[in-house]
């Protein structure tokens, strides 16, 4: 039931919050309550309170809330949202290490001031690294597994595994990991670099996001995954464009007029309104150019 916090399991001090609204913590800004919610200070108390979570209460962990809605009728179960105290990032010889909870951008400000490049793509990509490793996520001609050596996980148990990329099964914005499991963290071997190139090309890469992006908005970042037509991949906006969409608009939700890959909110947006409107696209996508969409954004939580 909402809100309820069946007593005896959970094995803190502090209890977790009821009914805390999600939306404030999303880039779109949309989505209702959590059941239950907590920031852990530790990864210690993650996987305490993953080992002692009964196996019946969903789990889902929130780090900077891009790539992602939650549907108007919220979160049933605990949320886990990752933050300060499980977002570390350091530098070890010619490598960078960084929790899941810390941004994308503090990865590669950690790997441009070490004279190390290969994570520039990292700074135009707005999310944390949790979600980079669960989606594979990518920009500007990169992947988050191009470069990724070692991965850490803590399991349904609350142990933690150092594991190689392969055990995710890492392609095109997908991973597989075991139900109940977690990333932790991954470490990127990289390869030395002239910093004042790095900073020019991290540069070139917050310009083409600003000049292309509507970064003035609400947003969840790129709305569909590049489809493949005839055998070649195809950027999804162009052929959203191609079927007259840009602009088009369902309630709050909108096409974005300035890049048609993403979907802004443009003032009490639903999680029913962006469904809708992504709906409708695929279906005009479908009629007008033989084309199937899929969605790169997760929509997750009860109608």
């Amino acid at each position: 039931m909402r809100g309820i916090l069946r007593p005896g399991w959970w094995p803190l001090a502090v209890a977790p919050e009821t009914n805390r609204l999600i939306a404030p913590l999303t880039t779109i800004e949309v989505g209702g309550p959590a059941d239950l919610f907590y920031t852990p200070a530790s990864w210690n108390e993650v996987a305490d309170i993953v080992a002692a979570r009964p196996a019946d209460l969903p789990l889902t962990l929130l780090g900077l809330g891009s790539n992602m809605v939650v549907r108007d009728g919220g979160l049933r179960g605990l949320v886990l949202h990752l933050g300060k105290g499980c977002d570390e990032v350091r530098v070890e010889d010619d490598s960078v290490f960084a929790e899941a909870g810390a941004a994308n951008g503090k990865a590669a400000r950690a790997a441009r001031e070490a004279n190390l490049t290969g994570l520039e793509f990292f700074g135009g990509i707005p999310g944390s690294i949790g979600g980079a490793l669960r989606m594979n996520a990518g920009a500007y001609g990169s992947e988050t597994f191009d470069k990724l050596e070692k991965i850490w996980v803590i399991d349904d148990k609350g142990a933690t595994h150092e594991v190689t990329p392969d055990f995710v099964r890492p392609c095109y914005r997908h991973t597989e990991l075991p139900a109940g499991w977690v990333f932790r963290a991954g470490l990127w071997k990289l390869q030395p670099g002239d910093r004042e190139e790095i900073r020019q090309r991290m540069r070139e890469i917050n310009h083409a996001r600003s000049s292309t992006q509507p970064l003035h908005m609400p947003s969840s970042g790129s709305w569909f995954k590049n489809p493949m037509v005839n055998g070649e991949k195809k950027n999804a906006w162009k052929v959203v464009e191609d079927a007259g969409c840009r602009g088009l608009k369902v309630g709050g939700a909108q096409v974005s007029e300035q890049h048609a890959n993403f979907f802004v909110n443009t003032g009490g947006a639903t999680a029913k309104d962006l469904d809708a409107l992504s709906r409708e696209v695929e279906k005009r996508v479908q009629e007008k150019l033989g084309v199937v969409l899929e969605r790169e954004v997760r929509m997750i939580g009860e109608e």
